[in-house]
């Protein structure tokens, strides 16, 4: 019984690695398809498109988001990030700059998504 309880175990640690070794593969597949530099930003409210930002213009933005929420995003040097937020949390403040093809800031209390894109393929 200890036998098949101790290749039990080894099959285990086999798969385990195996799912790790993929969930590896997978992340850096993703790292490095989405390095190129983005474009533009898209700002949704609630699912609907309110704004699109070039990021090779400098700008400051006020987003006026769902359940009165105020987020000011701010635009320089092909970066994106929320420098101020009503919401209670403040995540989307904490997300940091955003400069790549597939990167997001969300603001959930104001239902407010960031989708940083590249060029269109």
């Amino acid at each position: 019984m200890s036998e098949k309880k101790n290749r039990q175990k080894k099959h285990d640690s086999i798969l385990i690695v195996a799912l790790l070794a993929l969930a590896a593969a997978l992340g850096g597949g993703y790292y490095f398809f989405h390095r190129e530099p983005a474009m533009r930003a898209e700002v949704t409210i609630d699912g609907k498109l309110a704004e699109t930002l070039d990021l090779s213009k400098d700008q400051e933005v006020t987003i006026h988001g769902a359940h009165n929420g105020v987020n000011r995003l701010v635009v320089k040097d092909g970066e994106i990030w929320c420098e101020e937020a009503t919401c209670p949390d403040q995540v989307c403040v904490h997300q940091g700059k955003q400069s790549r093809d597939g990167e997001m800031i969300v603001c959930l209390p104001s239902l407010m998504i960031v989708q940083v894109k590249g060029e269109e393929r």
